[in-house]
Parts: C-alpha cells; sequence; structure tokens
C-alpha cells in the first residue's frame, strides 16, 4: 500500500486493517474507524428506535441516492 494512503489513512505497522468488498468496489479502513462506524450507527438505530435491518436498508438507499446523485451523469 502507497505510504501517501497509508499516512492519510493513519495506518502504522502494526496497525489492523479492514477490507469492505461491495457492489460498489473495496474500501479500506482501519479497524479502529471501524469500531467507531459501528458506534454511531448502533447510537443513531438506539436513538430512533430502528432494528438493525431497518437502519441496514436505510443505509443501503441513502448510499445509492449519493452515488446516482454523485456519479450517475458521468461517463
Amino acid at each position: 500500500m502507497p505510504v501517501s494512503i497509508r499516512k492519510r489513512l493513519g495506518i502504522r505497522e502494526g496497525s489492523r486493517i479492514v477490507f469492505l468488498e461491495d457492489e460498489e468496489g473495496v474500501r479500506v479502513l482501519t479497524e479502529e474507524a471501524l469500531h467507531r462506524m459501528f458506534a454511531v450507527f448502533d447510537r443513531v438505530r438506539k436513538e430512533t428506535g430502528l432494528t438493525r435491518k431497518q437502519l441496514r436498508a436505510r443505509v443501503k438507499e441513502a448510499r445509492h441516492r449519493l452515488w446516482k446523485d454523485h456519479y450517475a451523469g458521468r461517463r
């Protein structure tokens, strides 16, 4: 992994990283960033009373809408 990307992501020797693959590609996150992200989603889920399945569906819908708004017209 290039040094510039490691610096931007805060990856150092011994850092644990996670590769997430979805229909849009592969994302690289530090394990710490992944835990922080889950904590945010869990807090939102509890505050809104949504089930994990409902929250997952809303996140997927929002991600698709953002992708479509940002990239759909590009070639």
